[in-house]
């Protein structure tokens, strides 16, 4: 009786054990990602390398403007009533769409559109990617679906690269 005892005691822990080392995807890491944190820190960061580098306040202001352009035209397909800068700012057009009926995780797109973007217009350039490096192993622990997580990015370089076309435009 004990040994019968202790037999079903190790396979009931052993049964744990198994569904709680599967992989799953969570549900809710589209909530998980809206977390402000990873936007302070990429802006704490970005300051760092402005300051590091050097840079003058007005071509600090335009270092500050551009990334946040990205980010926001990414981030505003989670928010309904904020519309796109595109026709406010001039010469911003075109501004590249998710895919219809795809899912994104507009969050991660947004940071790295927001990085990218930064990256291109200073000169630290390691530092604001081993930065994101990490980041980006951040938002893998939250779950995202493989499919998610690769469109995402490649959401938030199709903006990163508009938008850094058009800041070419600026006469900088």
């Amino acid at each position: 009786m004990f040994k019968n005892l202790i037999g079903k005691w190790l396979f009931f822990n052993l049964l744990i054990l198994l569904f709680a080392g599967c992989e799953t995807n969570k549900p809710n890491f589209q909530e998980d990602a809206k977390d402000a944190n990873f936007y302070h820190r990429s802006m704490k960061k970005l300051t760092d390398v402005i300051v590091h580098d050097i840079f003058s306040p007005p071509v600090a202001s335009r270092i500050y403007a551009y990334p946040n352009i990205a980010a926001f035209e990414t981030l505003i397909h989670d928010y309904p009533d904020y519309q796109s800068l595109e026709g406010q700012l001039e010469g911003l057009e075109n501004v590249p769409q998710p895919e219809e009926g795809k899912e994104y995780c507009f969050p991660l797109a947004g940071i790295h559109a927001f990085l990218l973007t930064g990256k291109a217009l200073i000169f630290s350039e390691a530092d604001i990617q081993d930065f994101e490096n990490e980041l980006l192993e951040e938002f893998k622990s939250l779950k995202i679906p493989e499919d998610v997580y690769n469109r995402s990015l490649e959401y938030g370089t199709a903006v990163s690269q508009h938008i850094l076309a058009w800041a070419g435009t600026d006469m900088y």
